[in-house]
């Protein structure tokens, strides 16, 4: 990897200095500074340094010798690649954006976002392996230095996990003094060494990080151990993949133990509910917000974090976050749009489930109203009730828009049951929105009015329930299981009537349906569906299944006689797009021809050929 960092810098350099060596007098100055990493790490403050570093990495902006790489990172890129594609989140087929290919399904080796992932991720795994190379020789105490190493291990392991989940058999990079040359190592191995770095962390960390609330204690990596161990016992289950192996045998599971994941699983996750310190916060809303990080530190175990404040901080372009869309610069001066819910998404909830209404809702340019939050403010998405013409034949059944009827008639726009459910009429131009992260006024922070400063949850404990019951499940113990379902209904539903009314309607005869509902409903657009459909092999039934003629006006809540049918589709959606576009092969990304160049041992995955 040292060798992959010099690539990086020389291919940055060498143009410049061949310019201008007639003028090479510099080269023979004292430099100001002889700081480098043989003589940097001698102390804790330094590894703090450098274990801040590893973390930055997450949220990236720029790494060196490449700017702007965030579109590899969760600064922008993983948002797009973690959630799509999938059956519950699109894009508006008017938007035009680097990324957007995810939800078209149409990207391939040279997509930015794809391209800069690959460099991002490993920049992460050489600052790991920098703190794990020069630790031993740090001065500090031993217990101390044990803790490091734990936590360093973790962001590998978090690091190849992505790795792993995105391309398949990835280089496995273990040492600092990497030539850059290894060639992808199979499934086995890959996944062998992130477990062994995982739990390496989660038995020798403390339970809270290095970095206290920023960083990953021993829960966390236990609750990564679950993750990890599920996903693999689900994917030997399913037979993810199978049909690519003979054409690609690295991204083969025929190696998973399913049963012995399961109980890795079970165990872990024992382990976070009955001795961690996290706990479910009263309110599943401000685990969303911008200004709310004190409760998403209660719950959350590892965030993709965003700064509230700080002389150098970054934020990112408010556009790529699933957040209620502003078309303007208007009060309250924040805005989203790139992120488009199914209609089967908005149908999977009961109309009375509060996280349906909190997840999907209209623009915020079509109404709001205020809501303030430990003192900050807010806006929810409030469009209000007004009336529209629509143009309607002799019989009063509405024509379409290019068409003159014989008469027009007056209906309230938006419609509300006594549910409130949010429905909106086609005519009217309004947009169901991916709204479940959610800003505040600009002017109350230092970010302007196209960023934001949300930190998302990368891990839950609501996300470690839902494990605990599939492991419980596939252990043999489904009463078990339904126990930690409950539980996160629990917390949406307060109202004990209600709770039972709603259990029973998402009850299921199958239990893995209703789980994987249950998973979608709480962690919705936080980057599970896509990797839940491909673990359990149903990406290609559900991405099939989506019909994009079906809209929130049309599930039984607005007659018919009052529905106009748009000619270019309901929403503007790009289903019919990433329909079109989609192929099994593309559950494993491309190696780009960028990094096969650089390292002629990499081949590519199956399907992706020339």
């Amino acid at each position: 990897m040292k060798k992959i960092i010099k690539y990086i810098f020389l291919a940055v350099l060498l143009p410049a200095l061949a310019a201008s060596c007639e003028n090479a007098a510099f080269l023979d100055q004292v430099p100001y500074s002889k700081t480098s990493p043989e003589n940097f790490y001698r102390t804790e403050a330094d590894m703090k340094m450098a274990l801040v570093s590893c973390y930055e990495i997450i949220n990236g902006h720029k790494i060196p010798g490449y700017s702007f790489v965030q579109r590899g990172s969760y600064g922008l890129g993983l948002i797009y690649m973690m959630n799509a594609p999938a059956d519950d989140i699109v894009s508006v087929s008017s938007s035009s954006d680097e990324g957007l290919e995810m939800f078209w399904c149409n990207y391939t080796e040279s997509t930015r976002c794809i391209r800069d992932a690959w460099k991002v991720l490993y920049a992460g795994v050489a600052r790991c392996n920098i703190i794990l190379h020069y630790i031993d020789n740090v001065d500090m105490a031993d217990d101390a230095k044990v803790q490091y190493k734990a936590e360093a291990r973790f962001m590998r392991a978090f690091f190849y996990y992505h790795l792993a989940w995105l391309f398949g058999g990835v280089p496995l990079v273990t040492s600092y003094d990497s030539d850059g040359q290894e060639p992808r190592s199979p499934l086995e191995d890959v996944y062998g060494f992130i477990l062994g770095d995982l739990e390496y962390a989660w038995r020798n960390s403390a339970p809270e990080g290095v970095l206290q609330t920023s960083s990953a204690g021993k829960y966390t990596a236990a609750a990564y151990v679950a993750r990890i161990c599920n996903y693999l016992a689900a994917c030997r289950r399913s037979g993810t993949g199978a049909s690519l192996v003979a054409e690609q045998p690295l991204n083969d599971f025929s190696f998973v133990d399913a049963d012995a994941m399961t109980e890795m699983a079970l165990e872990a996750c024992r382990d976070v509910v009955e001795h961690s310190q996290y706990v479910l916060i009263d309110d599943y809303a401000n685990l969303f917000r911008e200004t709310t990080k004190a409760q998403q530190y209660r719950e959350c175990m590892l965030l993709a974090e965003n700064p509230l404040s700080g002389s150098e901080g970054y934020w990112p372009n408010s556009f790529y976050l699933p957040t209620p869309v502003n078309s303007g610069i208007d009060s309250p001066n924040v805005y989203g749009g790139r992120n488009v819910p199914t209609p089967r998404a908005f149908y999977m909830y009961h109309p009375e489930d509060p996280r349906r209404d909190h997840n999907f809702t209209g623009r915020l340019s079509d109404g709001k109203k205020k809501v303030m939050v430990d003192g900050y403010t807010y806006w929810d998405p409030a469009p209000p009730v007004t009336t529209v013409k629509i143009a309607v034949d002799a019989s009063g059944n509405p024509v379409p828009d290019s068409e003159e009827g014989v008469a027009t008639v007056e209906i309230p726009h938006p419609l509300y049951d006594n549910l409130r459910t949010q429905t909106y009429l086609p005519i009217s131009g309004m947009q169901l929105c991916a709204g479940k992260f959610r800003l505040c006024s600009f002017d109350e922070l230092q970010h302007t009015w196209q960023q934001h400063a949300v930190s998302y949850p990368l891990m839950r404990l609501a996300d470690v329930y839902l494990m605990y019951a599939e492991s419980l499940y596939f252990s043999g113990d489904e009463p078990g299981a339904r126990v930690w379902l409950d539980k996160v209904l629990e917390r949406a539903v307060k109202d004990r009537e209600l709770f039972e009314e709603i259990r029973e309607y998402y009850r299921r005869d199958d239990f893995v349906e209703e789980l994987l509902e249950s998973r979608e409903r709480e962690l919705i657009f936080e980057f599970s569906r896509k990797y839940d459909l491909i673990r359990f092999n149903m990406i290609d039934e559900k991405i099939m299944s989506l019909d994009e003629d079906r809209c929130v006006e049309r599930e039984g809540i607005v007659d018919d006689k009052y529905l106009v049918y748009q000619t270019d589709g309901y929403l503007h959606m790009s289903i019919p797009v990433m329909r079109q576009n989609w192929s099994y092969h593309k559950i494993w990304l491309p190696i780009s021809e960028e990094q096969r160049g650089v390292n002629k041992n990499l081949v590519q995955n199956a399907g992706w050929g020339l």
